[in-house]
């Protein structure tokens, strides 16, 4: 019967007075920070690759390799779908009927939109390049932007007055949705 000796493994010697760090290993566990460069564009789920950083090979082996997970955290204003970039922006109601420029949030900071007239609430307009890098390519995502109209809570009588002027003037079917709504609804109750 033939087998490995159990005092050697194999090795043909045996250290006698092994050092009292490695335990006649030939190295030591030792925490240290590094410095990793992370890529534009990675997300939570992918894996990192830093080569020569892992544990001591045996016997004077080489280092092997660290993998770090990597879990990117939730914005407070934006949302990522892939390299796209979602955002919801409050506008006016008065810059949604009558249009204007609107201050949006981007990666690189703050920009002036342009809100067309008769901007309808959630409609969603596309700032092209203003999202995340790709990974693996050269592009660069989208950012979207989808528009809240924000209907006022605390109007003044003067607010009031005026709003009521307009409505009376205008009618209820102003809008292309109230107008689409009314037509659906005839059709229905025919």
């Amino acid at each position: 019967m033939v087998r490995t000796c159990p005092k050697c493994a194999g090795e043909g010697s045996v250290i006698r007075t092994p050092c009292s760090k490695c335990n006649g290993q030939g190295r030591v566990k030792i925490k240290r920070n590094i410095t990793v460069k992370i890529p534009a564009g990675v997300d939570s789920g992918s894996r990192l690759r830093i080569h020569g950083e892992g544990e001591a090979g045996e016997k004077g082996g080489p280092r092997g390799d660290l993998y770090l997970a990597i879990y990117v955290a939730n914005h407070p204003i934006f949302e990522r779908h892939e390299s796209d970039l979602f955002c919801e922006v409050p506008i006016s109601y008065a810059v949604a009927a009558l249009g204007g420029e609107v201050e949006v949030p981007t990666l690189s900071g703050k920009i002036m939109m342009k809100i067309p007239s008769g901007t309808q609430s959630g409609k969603i307009f596309r700032l092209r390049g203003k999202g995340v890098a790709h990974l693996h390519d050269r592009g660069i995502g989208d950012e979207l932007i989808k528009v809240q109209v924000e209907v006022p809570t605390d109007l003044s009588a003067e607010q009031k007055r005026l709003l009521k002027e307009f409505s009376n003037v205008s009618g209820d079917s102003t809008g292309p949705l109230s107008r689409t709504f009314i037509e659906k609804m005839r059709r229905m109750f025919r």
